[in-house]
C-alpha cells in the first residue's frame, strides 16, 4: 500500500491525522476534567442501603459497600434520578471511549442525547427503574448500554456520570468488548473497527514514507492518554495510563487483532432481522403490484391532466422492493405520488421503518434535529408565548414536544401519531396525553381544543393533504396557530440531485406542496398567514446526503430482513462503496456549495408557515 500511494498524499494523510489527535485531544481532555466525582466517606459498620434507588450492573461487578449510598446522596443534592458510576481506575481504551462518545458539559441538560455508560453501574431511582422496565439482575456489558439509553429517555433531563472512587473496573473480554463496539457504533460492527484501523495505518505509512512529519504524528497519538488522563481532578485514573501511553500503537494494533478475531452474539437488532426474514419472503412472493391503486390521470390538487414525470425511484433508505413514480403538475407544480400506495402497501413499506427493526435509527434521526426544534418552538413563541394546550401531528416519539417543554413549562403537550412511538412517548412523559390513529378520523373529538396544531414533516406523509388541514381547524380554538413544515419542491436540488434528493424519501412521502398552494390552501380554510421561514439553501449537505443514498443503492445496507442475509463478501463491499463514496460526497459537495454561492438567495430543502385560525 506505501508503494502505491504518493509521497505527497501520505504527507498530507499524515497532517490531517496529526491535526486531528491534537484536536481531539484537547476536546477529550476538557470533557475529562468536567467529570463529576462521588464524595468519599468513610466504611459504614454494616452493608450499605439506599431506599428507593437501585443499581445494574454488568456481569462480574459487585459495588463497594459505600457507593450506592453515595450515588444516591449525590444524584438527591444534584436532582438527578440516574448516576452512571465511571470506576476511578477505568482502563484508558474504555475512558477514552466514554470520552468520545459522551459531551459530559452537556449530557444532563440536552434531553435528546442518547444515554451512555462506562459499562460499569447504573444506579437509579426505583420509580424510574419500574417505569422503564430495567433488568433488575447483572447484564452483559452491551446490555448495559441498552439499559443507560433507556434510563436516558426515561429521565431525559436527569442523567449523569460521576467518578466512584471506591470503584475498580472489572475488565472485558474481547467478545464483550465486540459487542459492546456494535451497541454503540453500528450493529455491523465495522463503523469503528475501521475508523481505528485507518488511523494506525495512516501513523504507520508516515513514519515509512515522510519520517519528518510521520514521528512527530506518533508521538502526538502516544501522548494523547496521558493529556487527557493525567492529573484529573475528578480521579479517574486508569491503572494502565503509563503503559498505554509508551505502547500505545502496539497496543491498539493488538487490540484491533483481538477485536477481528472475537466472536460475540449478534446484537438484538440482527437477532430481529432474521426473525422477519421468513415472513417476508412470504410476503413478497405474492409481488408488490398489489400495494399500488391505480394511477390517475389528473393532478390530485388542481386536476389538470398536464402530468409529467418529475422523478422514478426505487427505496433509496430502506431498499424495500417497487419502483415509485412522482409526477408533477405544469398548471400549479403539484408532485404527488402516482400511482400511489394503497393503505395496504403503505402498511407494508412503514412497517419496521420508523418503529420496528429500523425504529432505533429512526430516533437517532430525530435526536439529530435539535436546532430546528428551537427554530419551530420560537417561531410559536413570537406569537403566543403560554399555550394552555398543544397538539403534535404526526409526533413519532415526540422529540419536538420534549425539546418545546422548555419553551413552554406551563403547556400540555399531546401527540398524535399511527405508530406505536406516540404510546412510547407518553409512558416516557415525553407529552401529556397520546392519540393513535389518523388525525382526520380522530379531530372530532378534539374540536374547538387546542391553542396550536403543528404538523412538523407529517403533510407530505398524507393521503389527502386537505382532509389534515380540515382537521387542524376543527381542532383548534378561535385564534389558535397552525405551523406547517414540508419539504420545498422548489429546492434547486431537487432537480440537480433527481432521485437522489432525500427529501423525496420514497416511497414514504405522498404528496409535495409549494408555499405558494399551501398557503392558498389555508386561506380557503379561515386562516391568516402570520409568517413565513425557508430554510437556507444546504447543496452541501443535500449533495453528501445523495452521495449516501447513491452507495446505497448500488451495495444495500445488509441485514434488512426482506433481503437475501448478507455474507461476508457483501459486508465488506457495502463499507468499500461508502468509503468510495466519501472523497466524490466531499468534492461535490464542496462544488455545490459554490454553485449556491454564486446562485444567491435561494429555496432550501424545506419551508415553514405559521398561520391564525379565525373561523
Amino acid at each position: 500500500m506505501s508503494a502505491t500511494l504518493p509521497r505527497r498524499t501520505v504527507r498530507l494523510l499524515t497532517a490531517v491525522t496529526a491535526l486531528g489527535v491534537a484536536a481531539n485531544t484537547r476536546r477529550l481532555r476538557g470533557r475529562a476534567q468536567h467529570l463529576a466525582r462521588l464524595d468519599a466517606e468513610p466504611a459504614p459498620s454494616a452493608p450499605a442501603s439506599a431506599p428507593g434507588w437501585v443499581a445494574v450492573t454488568a456481569t462480574g461487578v459487585t459495588l463497594d459497600a459505600r457507593t450506592l449510598d453515595q450515588a444516591a446522596a449525590w444524584a438527591v443534592r444534584e436532582g438527578l434520578e440516574a448516576v452512571d458510576l465511571v470506576p476511578a481506575d477505568l482502563p484508558v481504551e474504555r475512558a477514552l471511549d466514554l470520552l468520545r462518545q459522551v459531551d459530559t458539559v452537556a449530557f444532563r441538560a440536552d434531553p435528546l442525547t442518547e444515554g451512555r455508560t462506562a459499562g460499569h453501574a447504573l444506579v437509579v431511582r426505583a420509580d424510574l427503574a419500574a417505569r422503564a422496565e430495567l433488568p433488575t439482575g447483572p447484564v452483559s456489558p452491551a446490555e448495559l448500554i441498552e439499559v443507560a439509553r433507556q434510563a436516558k429517555r426515561f429521565a431525559p433531563r436527569g442523567c449523569d456520570f460521576a467518578v466512584a472512587p471506591y470503584e475498580r473496573a472489572v475488565s472485558q473480554r474481547p467478545g464483550e468488548q465486540l459487542a459492546v463496539q456494535r451497541t454503540v457504533f453500528d450493529r455491523y460492527g465495522t463503523v469503528n473497527l475501521t475508523a481505528i484501523g485507518g488511523e494506525l495505518a495512516i501513523l504507520g505509512l508516515g513514519v515509512l514514507r515522510t519520517p519528518a512529519l510521520g514521528l512527530p504524528a506518533l508521538a502526538l497519538h502516544h501522548a494523547a492518554p496521558a493529556a487527557v488522563l493525567a492529573g484529573n481532578p475528578a480521579g479517574l485514573a486508569p491503572r494502565d495510563l503509563a503503559v498505554r501511553t509508551a505502547l500505545r500503537l502496539p497496543g491498539e494494533a493488538l487490540r484491533l487483532l483481538r477485536l477481528l478475531r472475537a466472536e460475540a452474539p449478534q446484537p438484538e437488532s440482527i437477532r430481529a432481522a432474521d426473525a422477519l426474514r421468513e415472513g417476508y419472503a412470504k410476503e413478497l412472493a405474492e409481488g408488490t403490484e398489489r400495494f399500488f391503486e391505480p394511477r390517475v390521470q389528473a393532478c390530485r390538487w388542481c386536476g389538470s391532466p398536464d402530468l409529467s414525470c418529475r422523478v422514478a425511484t426505487p427505496d433509496l433508505i430502506q431498499h424495500k422492493p417497487g419502483t415509485f413514480r412522482l409526477d408533477e403538475c405544469a398548471s400549479c407544480g403539484h408532485v404527488f405520488q402516482n400511482p400511489r400506495l394503497s393503505i395496504e402497501g403503505l402498511d407494508f413499506y412503514y412497517r419496521d421503518f420508523y418503529d420496528g427493526f429500523a425504529g432505533e435509527e429512526m430516533e437517532k434521526v430525530f435526536a439529530s434535529e435539535a436546532g430546528e426544534y428551537d427554530g419551530r418552538a420560537t417561531m410559536v413563541a413570537a406569537h403566543d408565548p403560554a399555550p394552555a394546550r398543544w397538539l403534535d401531528v404526526g409526533s413519532g416519539h415526540a422529540h419536538f414536544c420534549l425539546v418545546a417543554r422548555d419553551y413552554f413549562p406551563e403547556t400540555s403537550f399531546e401527540g398524535i401519531d399511527l405508530s406505536a412511538g406516540i404510546e412510547d412517548a407518553a409512558r416516557r412523559g415525553w407529552v401529556d396525553r397520546a392519540y393513535r390513529g389518523m388525525f382526520p378520523d380522530v379531530a372530532p373529538e378534539l374540536a374547538d381544543q387546542f391553542d396550536v396544531v403543528s404538523m412538523l414533516h407529517y403533510l407530505e406523509h398524507t393521503r389527502e393533504p386537505r382532509e389534515e388541514l380540515d382537521a387542524a381547524a376543527t381542532a383548534l380554538v378561535p385564534g389558535g396557530l397552525l405551523m406547517v413544515e414540508v419539504p420545498d419542491p422548489e429546492c434547486p436540488s431537487s432537480r440537480t440531485l433527481g432521485r437522489y434528493w432525500m427529501p423525496w424519501l420514497q416511497p414514504q412521502h405522498q404528496h409535495f406542496l409549494s408555499m405558494a398552494r399551501l398557503e392558498e390552501a389555508l386561506v380557503e380554510r379561515g386562516f391568516t398567514v402570520l409568517e413565513r421561514y425557508r430554510a437556507p439553501s444546504m447543496r452541501a449537505p443535500d449533495t453528501l446526503a445523495a452521495a449516501w443514498l447513491a452507495a446505497g443503492q448500488v451495495v444495500p445496507r445488509p441485514w434488512m430482513p426482506w433481503l437475501p442475509r448478507p455474507t461476508p463478501a457483501r459486508r465488506a463491499a457495502r463499507v468499500a462503496a461508502l468509503a468510495a463514496a466519501v472523497p466524490a460526497a466531499v468534492a461535490a459537495a464542496a462544488a455545490g456549495q459554490v454553485a449556491s454561492a454564486r446562485a444567491g438567495e435561494e429555496p432550501g430543502n424545506a419551508f415553514r408557515v405559521l398561520a391564525r385560525y379565525d373561523g
